[in-house]
């Protein structure tokens, strides 16, 4: 009788204790992933920014797309002409996590 109660104890605190450790180990991953969205939010504000000032600087006559070659990123522009005025989209997208800018500027 003695040696059942035992293991019924043993049995309760191994899985409280399991259980939480696997509660900890989630929240643990949960921040990694939040940190690494962060970071990379940071990056492509950064791309963003001197996009902004490159198309600013740039002749935009005769072109539709525009587009800068980078391995974590995938920064575009997509570029109409109306009523003598330039409509930039630019786009600036993480290629392996779901991160991404969207701005719109008007350049005469």
């Amino acid at each position: 009788m003695k040696k059942s109660y035992t293991l019924l104890i043993t049995i309760i605190l191994i899985s409280f204790f399991s259980y939480f450790s696997i509660s900890i180990l989630e929240t643990k991953a949960l921040r990694s992933e939040n940190l690494t969205n962060h970071y990379l939010y940071i990056q492509a504000k950064n791309h963003m920014s001197f996009f902004k000032e490159f198309i600013k600087d740039y002749d935009l006559k005769g072109l539709n797309h525009l587009q800068i070659e980078d391995g974590f990123f995938d920064i575009y522009a997509n570029i109409t002409f109306e009523d003598s005025k330039y409509f930039v989209n630019l786009y600036v997208r993480a290629k392996d996590y779901d991160v991404s800018i969207y701005e719109k500027i008007i350049k005469e």
